[in-house]
């Protein structure tokens, strides 16, 4: 039995269930409620794998988590700033409450490069994961976070505007990745899930990403020293081989 964790089930993953390339590969999924409980769950060995944002391997492994990332479940994370109605442009984010799921790593370094580059401070607020932070936007609970899909629509829907798009200022941004304990590495079983994923569509890691994310960390001085993404890249099966 593999125990994977997840925000919201990755399409490949919905897609590799309904073409029956997980028939007999014991999986279960379960949602995150937030990047520390991955990194919790990943080194107490009670999760496997993880979908997540790949930044948290900066702070993962400097955490002393040993884990592989094996592919992006998606070659980028579409994602925009949504804010409170009164709420329209950047620069009205001054002074803000903005959700986080963790202010020193994931998806918090992207919307902490953009909004610094804009010269606008936020007051940073750790609400959990991509639906907490969903909820707690609607509620009024915060002023402002990051959303994809689909979340961006139901903000949008709900007259929560958005005031700016990641790919906008950075093109090369990463999707999420599929992240592994290293111990499970060549295990059969694993194997078998990480072909099939490949074969419903899952992507190689694209080191253009790799370099994004190192940079943006760098540019704002959180960069841990020795950090290297690329060094935790593995390659897995192409193809299905059962």
């Amino acid at each position: 039995m593999l125990i994977l964790s997840s925000f919201i089930t990755p399409a490949v993953l919905t897609a590799a269930r309904g073409s029956g390339l997980l028939t007999g590969i014991h999986l279960e999924e379960v949602r995150a409620t937030g990047s520390p409980a991955q990194r919790d769950g990943l080194r107490s060995g009670d999760l496997d794998l993880a979908v997540t944002a790949i930044d948290n391997l900066f702070e993962w492994t400097r955490a002393g988590v040993d884990v592989r990332l094996v592919g992006q479940v998606e070659r980028t994370t579409p994602l925009s700033v949504h804010a409170a109605p009164e709420i329209t442009t950047l620069a009205d984010l001054a002074g803000a409450r903005f959700a986080v799921d963790a202010p020193d790593s994931g998806f918090a370094v992207v919307a902490r490069h953009m909004l610094r580059t804009a010269g606008i401070d936020v007051e940073w607020v750790e609400v959990g994961g991509v639906v907490e932070r969903f909820e707690a936007l609607i509620a009024g609970a915060v002023d402002a976070t990051l959303l994809g899909p689909p979340l961006d629509d139901r903000a949008l829907a709900a007259g929560r505007p958005r005031v700016a798009r990641v790919q906008d200022a950075f093109p090369a941004f990463p999707g999420q990745g599929l992240v592994v304990r290293a111990d499970l590495i060549g295990t059969p079983e694993l194997d078998d899930l990480l072909a099939a994923l490949r074969t419903a569509g899952m992507s190689p890691v694209d080191p253009a990403g790799l370099d994004q994310l190192t940079a943006m960390r760098a540019d704002l001085g959180v960069l841990p020293p020795g950090s290297d993404l690329h060094a935790l890249v593995h390659p897995f099966p192409a193809t299905a081989t059962r």
